[in-house]
């Protein structure tokens, strides 16, 4: 009876853990879709993350950093028509913490790419990564 006991919560034990790596903490559910990601390199101060037409369509965005603190102090949203969209989201991003929800203007919109201006508060502390999210 106790290995039944022990083999039912080694399970559980398992589950719970798939369910923490798919949902991915905040993004991971609600309809939020991972768009893209990069590897902040502190030499440069600017990354791109392309999404492309083919993602869909959009109302909100989200911001999740993982690995290490970083500022984000700019950021701009490119839609597929060529219009540009600069949401206030100067923030310091502790590791493993997410932005707010970042809403966008109009009805649902394609996206062609984001662009971020960043710095690292400590470059001691490792390198982050900078996760975008859409829904």
């Amino acid at each position: 009876m106790k290995v039944w006991r022990n083999l039912w919560m080694f399970y559980l034990g398992i589950l719970l853990l798939a369910g923490c790596v798919v949902t991915d903490g905040h993004y991971g559910g609600g309809g939020w879709e991972l768009l893209g990601q990069r590897d902040a390199d502190f030499k440069m101060e600017r990354e791109r993350i392309d999404v492309g037409r083919r993602e869909g369509r959009f109302r909100e965005l989200g911001v999740a950093v993982r690995g290490a603190p970083v500022e984000i102090y700019d950021m701009v949203v490119i839609f597929a028509d060529g219009n540009t969209f600069s949401p206030n989201i100067r923030h310091r991003f502790q590791e493993n913490s997410w932005s707010r929800e970042i809403n966008l203007p109009g009805d649902r919109r394609a996206i062609r790419a984001v662009e971020f201006r960043y710095r690292s508060p400590d470059r001691r502390e490792g390198r982050a990564t900078v996760m975008l999210y859409g829904r």
